[in-house]
């Protein structure tokens, strides 16, 4: 048997629209460099990045490649076999649909195993009715999948037709220094970083100001809180939304295209409420700092309104033992279902989410305890561990691939 490393490629079609690493760049940043390099050696490739994104990976010293290739490049699937002989690949992990399409139509006759990982379900219409048909025909040719939540593995299954006992969900992977930040950096230092009261108890939201993400609920609800809880404080943070393409559902929304007139809408509603003095709205650039306001705060809220939102700021958070009140719909309701971190209230009613609020603020001892919770769970988030999950799906789809090898030699 050798004992070389398991040769993997991976192929995505891209890691960001607006200016930030999305799930899939994030785990070819944070995961990559974490692989036990004598079981595994990956083989990173982008289909067709942009410029921004291959100078983010270049100054990280980072050595994915960029192909370039076109997504109607017939000779794709080819060149991916190219790729294959080229590293010895032993199996393929193919990220979103135009690299999941080339890759397997390649295992058609390479015989390498695919795994194929989904970070998203159809956003801007219907999923096409040509992908659903290549998906329908490369079925077969899928060793297992990925999905980045509950709700994208439920698309993974329905309309990619792969069978449920081979699709797993992957959530965020958190690199190592939001860890050594949360050692590091205690609640006074950051609150006093942030100009933050010690006696003050805030609620933080790290979101964007788009449609469905429930933060005109969060402000409702918090606007009845502060009238018990004087010395409450709501922080948001949040980056600009920045549609490459505006969905669907918000194609008659005049503002949703438009950062300056999102946040006003936010600004008003916040003077209505006569908040002004309690609540901060604080703008995030690139890359982006969330530790101290991870730190200093006391409870975060997702307040999200669609099951199609990432978990990302949430899973984060969970590393600094942040308790979180969550809406019971897609990954936040999950999360709370697995790890049992936080507190589930219903989408878009402000009165649960308030009660949940107050309730949370005056139970010391209800916080603490999820808090401590959170920190547990955190580890399996951690790059670490996601490294080693995804070490030991590559060698059983490898060994399985050997053994069927095998088997077929045998009988011939």
């Amino acid at each position: 048997m050798s004992t070389r490393p398991l040769n993997v490629l991976w192929l995505i079609d891209h890691v960001c629209f607006d200016g930030s690493l999305h799930a899939g760049g994030r785990l070819y940043m944070n995961v990559f460099p974490r692989v036990d390099r004598t079981r595994v050696q990956i083989h990173p490739y982008f289909l067709n990045a942009s410029d921004a994104v291959v100078r983010t990976f270049e100054a990280a010293k980072h050595p994915v490649v960029n192909l370039a290739w076109s997504k109607y490049d017939l000779m794709a699937p080819l060149k991916v076999g190219q790729l294959v002989r080229r590293h010895n690949i032993d199996v393929m992990h193919l990220f979103c649909f135009g690299a999941s399409a080339f890759g397997r139509i390649a295992s058609f006759w390479n015989r390498v195993p695919t795994v194929i990982h989904e970070f998203d379900t159809p956003t801007y219409g219907p999923y096409p009715t040509a992908f659903k048909v290549a998906d329908r025909l490369l079925a077969g040719r899928t060793g297992y999948a990925l999905a980045a939540s509950t709700h994208c593995r439920e698309f993974v299954h329905e309309q990619r037709f792969v069978p449920r006992d081979k699709i797993d969900v992957l959530y965020h992977a958190v690199p190592p220094d939001r860890f050594e930040s949360a050692r590091n950096l205690s609640r006074a230092s950051a609150r006093a970083q942030l100009g933050w009261g010690a006696d003050e108890f805030v609620f933080l939201c790290v979101t964007k100001l788009g449609p469905d993400r429930g933060n005109e609920t969060m402000l409702t609800a918090f606007a009845e809180v502060r009238k018990l809880i004087p010395n409450a404080r709501l922080c948001l943070v949040y980056r600009p939304t920045l549609y490459h393409r505006v969905p669907t559902k918000y194609k008659d929304i005049p503002w949703v295209s438009d950062p300056v007139a999102t946040r006003k809408r936010i600004d008003e509603l916040v003077d209505q409420l006569g908040i002004r003095d309690s609540v901060s709205l604080v703008e995030m650039e690139a890359p982006e700092k969330h530790e101290p306001y991870f730190a200093g705060s006391d409870v975060l809220i997702a307040p999200f309104e669609s099951e199609q939102f990432s978990s990302v700021n949430l899973v984060e958070a969970m590393v600094f033992g942040r308790p979180h009140i969550v809406t019971d719909i897609g990954e936040p309701a999950d999360i709370v279902n697995r790890w049992g971190a936080g507190i589930k209230v219903p989408a878009r009613n402000a009165t649960a989410l308030g009660d949940a609020m107050l309730n949370l603020a005056r139970n010391t001892a209800q916080r603490e305890a999820l808090s401590q919770r959170a920190r547990t769970a955190a580890v399996d988030f951690g790059v670490d561990a996601v490294a080693e999950r995804l070490s030991k799906l590559y060698a059983r789809l490898a060994d399985n691939n050997q053994t069927q090898s095998q088997s077929v030699g045998a009988a011939i």
